[in-house]
């Protein structure tokens, strides 16, 4: 079968040009999964829908690499991992294809490529991060993650005494679970 995977940042975005794309290319796909969100992760609904419904012998059609990956070390995971599992992945606008089954040396090359693109992405991530810290820390500012405000407590205390459960009250705060159980704790305590 072939599935088609279409992304756009938000609602009010247009995903006209993708399907024009494929469409221009000659493919019909079978199934098309469309979804708004940002790439920001691979921890998609829609994507990972899509993922667990490839069977060996698919095709999985993308305009480009944003759309499915916004970083190669994504990138790289889920073409790795479509190929193990025997789904061919074609990239429409870089007209890149990774074959399930095949043990082309091009495709190798390319696979390797993104990879060390992948490492140096990283490594220029963690450079940029300890500059920052160093440079908060030389202006005398403090570093780490923000002290957890009261008011989430409080929102979330509210949501739970309307029957919300707690990780869908902390996630809608932006609170983890154990850090609301120490926070509840300490202000207990006080």
């Amino acid at each position: 079968m072939q599935y088609a995977y279409i992304r756009v940042s938000s609602a009010d975005q247009n995903t006209a040009r993708q399907e024009e794309a494929l469409s221009k290319a000659g493919f019909q796909p079978d199934k098309i999964c469309v979804e708004h969100a940002s790439a920001k992760d691979t921890n998609r609904p829609g994507l990972q829908e899509l993922l667990g419904q490839l069977r060996p012998g698919d095709t999985l059609l993308v305009h480009s690499i944003d759309r499915l990956c916004r970083n190669m070390s994504d990138m790289c995971a889920v073409t790795t991992r479509l190929r193990d599992q025997g789904v061919t992945l074609i990239f429409l606008k870089e007209q890149l294809t990774f074959s399930a089954g095949t043990n082309n040396p091009m495709q190798e090359l390319q696979l390797h490529m993104m990879s060390a693109f992948s490492q140096f992405e990283r490594a220029l991530l963690k450079e940029r991060q300890a500059d920052g810290i160093a440079a908060k820390k030389a202006r005398g500012e403090k570093t780490g993650r923000p002290g957890a405000d009261i008011k989430k407590i409080q929102e979330i205390d509210a949501l739970r005494s309307r029957g919300v459960r707690l990780r869908i009250a902390c996630d809608h705060a932006g609170l983890g679970v154990s850090t609301y159980y120490k926070l509840r704790h300490q202000m207990n305590n006080q």
